[in-house]
């Protein structure tokens, strides 16, 4: 198996390119991105949570450390979720996940491409210009779909339309919508909807998951399992792109092996030792400037709406 060398902007594969031109192009974006927006990571927004109850008197510092130092956002967000509704607290998480930046940064690479995206974020930063070639000169408003919050069987209808963006975590635009807690993920995680959806994503779409840094990996997964993901594939419509320092080639090479034989994802490493994670700005902005985003085929289009037809 040969593995590509670590660069600091890797090639973009023929894969990504041409799944764009066929409509097929899937964008799923993890927290990372927004970190690079000065907006909390998973870790950071259970730290924020807890913070809130002790700013509160709800709990004290010996307990605040007691909790941090479980290692675990997952469990630290549910369990602050806990001690809040025990003591009729709002714990407003949406509050820490408002951008007021009026600059796009890193995501504006990420509109400019165009093409519909799957997000576990909350917030409101994506939001894709897709202008269709098709249309007359000088017809150029891009297309600008309203977000989804809620899981239902009709997402991949959804997603076929470019510019979408789904929140399959929920948003903080309707924050009933968002899985937070253990029992959210358990309950969201095992329903049908979601995991046919995941399963027809990453089956008929060509899939570049960015944003997913090692600390993101057990979220990744879980994604991948509940799709249905499973080994090495000859057609690759998995890709995850992660940075790492020259001097962790070793364990580069061998996550690549394992996503590989894992899931059959394509694992696309970059060189963060200069700018590390900043890099991936310039990644994005290289990229967006060879990915060109095309309707789907019309066939394709037909072929869908029979398929929902038969499962109704």
């Amino acid at each position: 198996m040969t593995i590509p060398a670590l660069y600091e902007v890797p090639d973009l594969p023929d894969e990504i390119v041409e799944a764009a031109k066929d409509g097929n192009l899937i964008l799923f974006v993890g927290a990372g991105l927004s970190v690079q927006m000065k907006l909390p990571s998973w870790s950071g927004l259970a730290k924020l949570a807890l913070e809130d109850l002790r700013k509160e008197k709800i709990i004290d510092y010996s307990e605040l450390e007691q909790l941090l130092a479980l290692n675990d956002s997952k469990k630290q967000l549910t369990i602050a979720q806990i001690i809040a509704d025990e003591n009729s607290f709002d714990l407003d998480l949406a509050k820490h996940l408002n951008s007021d930046a009026d600059d796009e940064g890193i995501y504006r690479y990420v509109n400019d491409i165009g093409c519909s995206c799957v997000t576990t974020n909350y917030d409101n930063l994506l939001r894709p210009r897709y202008i269709d070639p098709n249309k007359p000169k000088g017809q150029t408003t891009p297309s600008t779909p309203d977000p989804v919050y809620r899981i239902d069987e009709n997402l991949m209808s959804a997603l076929n339309e470019p510019g979408t963006v789904i929140h399959i975590h929920g948003s903080i635009k309707e924050p009933s919508s968002m899985v937070v807690t253990t029992s959210d993920y358990l309950l969201h995680y095992d329903s049908d909807d979601l995991q046919y959806f995941l399963g027809e994503l990453f089956n008929k779409k060509t899939v570049l998951f960015i944003g997913y840094s090692l600390e993101e990996s057990e979220v990744l997964e879980h994604i991948l399992r509940r799709g249905g993901a499973r080994g090495v594939e000859a057609e690759c419509r998995r890709f995850v792109l992660q940075g790492y320092f020259k001097s962790t080639t070793p364990l580069y090479h061998s996550l690549y092996k394992y996503y590989k034989h894992s899931f059959g994802v394509q694992l696309i490493g970059f060189d963060r030792d200069r700018h590390n994670y900043d890099q991936l700005e310039d990644i994005l902005k290289r990229w967006s400037e060879l990915i060109e985003v095309r309707p789907q085929a019309l066939v394709d289009r037909i072929k869908h709406i029979d398929e929902v037809l038969d499962r109704a």
